[in-house]
């Protein structure tokens, strides 16, 4: 966010369009990174629960270009 600008970033995200431009990848799944992402910035979600969830489906969704990240944070 720029300064001044207190928008939620749940808000922004929901004011994205529905249809959103054509995309070799998966929409949602972008979406939900994004939204639980955040949820890790904000001390909702564990790195570790997030990569959890997120590693196979990023695998499926982007095969060989897909690298995993290493949990680096001592939870």
């Amino acid at each position: 966010m720029s300064p001044g600008n207190n928008q939620d970033p749940l808000e922004a995200l929901a004011a994205i369009e529905t249809d959103p431009d054509e995309s070799e990848y998966d929409q949602e799944l972008g979406k939900q990174v994004g939204i639980d992402a955040m949820r890790v910035a904000n001390g909702e979600l564990s790195e570790r629960e997030f990569h959890e969830k997120y590693d196979e489906r990023l695998r499926e969704e982007f095969g060989d270009d897909y690298t995993p990240a290493e949990v680096i944070a001592d939870e």
